[in-house]
């Protein structure tokens, strides 16, 4: 696999449609809202991924406002480690976030 390109969107919907990274990561509601419950775990497997062992959650936060000025994701102002899906995912990934909420349980 060319795990080395994925985009840090595409991994944050992988985890959030693995019950079993729920303690790390979940989706709160069904408009896209996703809380990073354990932000530096998140970041620890997003460095696995990456092969890039010094990951942590100052440099995940850094990749993540990269985002901020498109239509991808956005943070939710007034909540600590809550961000939101502002992009069309149904028509990026086929799967709407209030289909994929549901998927895992969430909401």
């Amino acid at each position: 696999g060319n795990n080395g390109q994925i985009q840090l969107w595409q991994f944050l919907l992988e985890l959030l449609t693995d019950k079993n990274h729920r303690q790390a990561i979940k989706w709160i509601g069904t408009e896209g809202d996703f809380k990073l419950v354990d932000p530096e775990r998140v970041a620890y497997l997003w460095g696995q991924r990456k092969n890039k062992p010094a990951m942590n959650y100052e440099k995940l936060s850094r990749a993540l406002r990269y985002y901020y000025d498109g239509d991808m994701i956005h943070k939710v102002h007034g909540k600590r480690f809550v961000y939101k899906f502002v992009c069309d995912l149904r028509s990026l990934i086929g799967y709407s976030a209030e289909t994929l909420s549901k998927l895992v349980g969430e909401g």
